[in-house]
């Protein structure tokens, strides 16, 4: 049966089984346990206790598996009875809704990323008026709390750096009773080190930023076109909704789609595409400077006009 998780810490990476991650990538994969996931996992410890544990515990461990912590375990040949297996489910509510709520209404509005403010805004969740509403507490299900103190095991040992003969550090090693304490962990020791768990506004699931850029997209492909990522989604979006809301941007979004349109079908050459492009970014950013109107510049991205300005001759018909 597992009693404890082994793991230790050097800069900014955690080692599990051998392997090493930046802090927090772990946790940002248990975080991406959906709430159909959940129930999944929830409904399989209801059955605990029914006379089929055996074949119940090998579902609930099948379905942990998919995440990398727990792939990472097995590995080491870990089990659980049915008293762990409900603890650890019970773990990922409390983890995953409580920090949920801190990322989504504390860690996703910082104007500025980096440890300090990360540090405030975990001071402002804990100091919050409203944090019984917010954390999972026994007062919402006595086997599904997060608990502010955990016991955890640590100790410090001078190491070989894997990989780098001769060169030695010293290494935090920890050992924690529970999976919560090791998610906080690895959690709170990513924010110290300046990493932050975000969420994507696209695929609306968790991801780690090891660098204090301000991005709301994630670098995963899309479900619906593997060769997209959300970052180049996000992008596009945000191009069409500043583009919706500014007359000039989307005329000229329009007028660029349609001479492309041309360009594709072969009815302008791709010199006299080149020449319409540069001709229509030269309109918008006259007219983005205020030097001729909307109207106008709506009037000159007309294709018909544009292509009479610059001699341009559309090949079969209009």
């Amino acid at each position: 049966m597992f009693d404890k998780i082994a793991f230790r810490i050097q800069g900014s990476r955690i080692d599990v089984a051998g392997q090493s991650f930046p802090l927090g990538e772990l946790t940002a994969d248990i975080l991406n346990i959906m709430p159909e996931e959940f129930d999944r996992l929830y409904a399989l410890t209801e059955n605990l206790g029914e006379g089929k544990d055996q074949e119940v515990m090998e579902g609930i461990y099948a379905l942990l598996k998919e995440r990398r912590l727990f792939q990472l375990l097995a590995a080491e040949g870990v089990r659980w009875d049915a008293d762990k297996f409900r603890e650890i489910v019970g773990d990922i509510y409390a983890f995953n809704q409580t920090m949920f709520r801190f990322i989504d209404r504390f860690l996703m509005h910082l104007k500025k990323l980096d440890p300090e403010n990360y540090a405030a805004a975990l001071y402002d969740f804990y100091t919050d008026p409203h944090l019984d509403k917010m954390m999972v507490t026994f007062f919402h299900n006595p086997m599904h709390s997060f608990s502010l103190f955990d016991n955890i095991e640590v100790r410090f040992i001078p190491m070989e750096v894997p990989g780098n003969p001769d060169n030695y550090a010293v290494y935090e090693v920890y050992s924690s009773e529970t999976l919560q304490g090791f998610l906080k962990i690895d959690f709170m020791k990513a924010v110290m080190a300046g990493h932050v768990i975000r969420r994507c506004q696209n695929c609306r699931r968790f991801f780690l930023l090891t660098q204090g850029y301000k991005t709301i997209y994630c670098d995963r492909p899309l479900a619906d076109n593997p060769k997209r990522t959300c970052r180049q989604q996000g992008a596009k979006n945000i191009a069409k909704q500043k583009a919706e809301g500014n007359p000039v941007l989307h005329g000229y979004d329009k007028a660029y789609q349609r001479i492309t349109a041309d360009k594709s079908r072969g009815r302008i050459t791709e010199e006299e595409w080149r020449a319409a492009k540069h001709a229509l970014a030269d309109i918008r950013d006259i007219a983005k400077a205020g030097r001729i109107s909307d109207r106008e510049a709506e009037s000159q991205m007309d294709k018909e006009a544009l292509y009479q300005a610059l001699h341009i001759t559309r090949k079969g018909g209009r």
